[in-house]
């Protein structure tokens, strides 16, 4: 297994480790889907408002891609759709009815060396993120390779292979399947240890450690297969690839996500199990403060837990964090280079001239800088220390999504 030390880029919170142990469920009063996880979303609703719905049933689909489902972590009902700009989606809230962990609908299992149809139609498709872009894939798509995420660089957060210690057999079934998408390598990161996943043809472990950025699947990709023009990856994170195991091991749908809680205003640093996009007031019980999705770099204010996070840091109302609420305007403030800018971003590309040229929209000089190896949460710990006050992580999305405009 090869290893990687990451140097440049934040270091781990100063706060606990999350606790050891498992805790109970955590049934939140209602989840939701979020447009913002899945930027220019257009949904095709299945349900309306009021409507009962069961865990794993598809609740919309992407209007331009049907094929792709979106479904429900809980049984309840539907108690609103909102749209955004465009029709986009905003929110679809679902609040919950009754304990629910797993669909008992449709409990032949898949075929696994068929694997596609399934995970479109089943709600897993979302899981996946490209490179380039930060999309969901195209249905047809084909990577040319898969990086699973199951790096623990932040004691703060889930210790993956203590999440995956009874889910072993689904996550190394999980892996298989995903050999099924490309003809290239799938590559499990993860800390120091024993491989994780399995050990055969065309499945790689890679080791990696040191600063948040190691948990980052762009720096994962930097260093094991650098973007180059029309090549695209894809990147997962390793509860859902145990998920899709669970799925094709028992036909059924298991929505569950293992949170940290943690951060400044939490009580004691504790793991919960829930599911997807569960309500972070629930989760945050019996603690004040304020709830970010995420850790304190990457993470931003929001009321539900957002698709990608795997953990909760609960603040001070009071130091909220104004990086993460400013408004991507350019021009608030001089944009001054400074030590801590050189050494926030882990792939390499110069942090300075990168800022510059997302401030005014910049995006052939972006795209030749390497803007098409970064998603959002590359470009947190820029706006951390930047001294201008713009909000990079949107002036990147605007970015991306001016440059795949180009490319269609």
């Amino acid at each position: 297994m090869r290893h990687f030390k990451v140097k440049k880029g934040e270091w781990p919170s100063i706060f606990g480790a999350a606790a050891p142990q498992m805790k109970d469920n955590i049934i939140p009063a209602s989840v939701a889907i979020l447009g913002a996880d899945f930027p220019g979303l257009r949904p095709r609703f299945e349900v309306e408002e009021g409507t009962r719905v069961n865990v794993g049933q598809v609740l919309f689909r992407d209007r331009k891609r049907p094929k792709i489902a979106f479904v429900s972590p809980i049984d309840g009902r539907v108690s609103s759709l909102a749209y955004g700009p465009r029709k986009t989606l905003s929110a679809c809230i679902i609040t919950a009815k009754a304990v629910a962990n797993e669909s008992q609908s449709d409990p032949e299992r898949p075929d696994p060396d068929d694997p596609r149809p399934v995970l479109l139609d089943r709600g897993f498709w979302p899981a996946f993120r490209t490179r380039p872009f930060g999309r969901m894939p195209e249905p047809g798509a084909q990577p040319e390779a898969v990086f699973v995420n199951a790096v623990h660089a932040d004691r703060a957060a889930p210790d993956p292979a203590l999440v995956l210690s009874d889910q072993t057999p689904q996550f190394q079934l999980g892996i298989r399947i995903l050999t099924r998408l490309t003809e290239g390598e799938v590559f499990v990161c993860q800390s120091r240890g024993t491989p994780l996943g399995p050990t055969e043809d065309r499945v790689t472990h890679a080791g990696f450690e040191g600063t948040l950025a190691a948990a980052l699947p762009s720096t994962h990709i930097d260093r094991l297969y650098a973007p180059a023009p029309g090549r695209e990856v894809w990147t997962i994170g390793y509860q859902d690839v145990a998920a899709i195991g669970h799925l094709f091991q028992t036909g059924q749908y298991r929505p569950n996500r293992v949170v940290a809680i943690n951060g400044p205003a939490a009580s004691r640093p504790r793991l919960v199990r829930t599911c997807l996009g569960a309500e972070l007031a629930d989760l945050a019980v019996p603690d004040a403060g304020e709830a970010i999705s995420g850790n304190p770099v990457t993470g931003i204010h929001a009321n539900y837990l957002r698709r990608f996070d795997h953990q909760v840091t609960l603040v001070e109302a009071q130091k909220a964090g104004p990086n993460r609420l400013r408004p991507a305007v350019a021009g608030q403030g001089a944009l001054i280079p400074t030590r801590a800018l050189e050494r926030a971003l882990a792939v390499d590309i110069p942090p300075v001239p990168l800022l510059r040229a997302l401030s005014v929209g910049d995006s052939e000089a972006a795209e030749r800088l390497g803007v098409l190896a970064l998603v959002e949460e590359d470009v947190a710990a820029l706006t951390r220390h930047c001294t201008s006050g713009a909000n990079y992580a949107r002036l990147l999305r605007q970015v991306l999504d001016d440059l795949m405009e180009g490319a269609a």
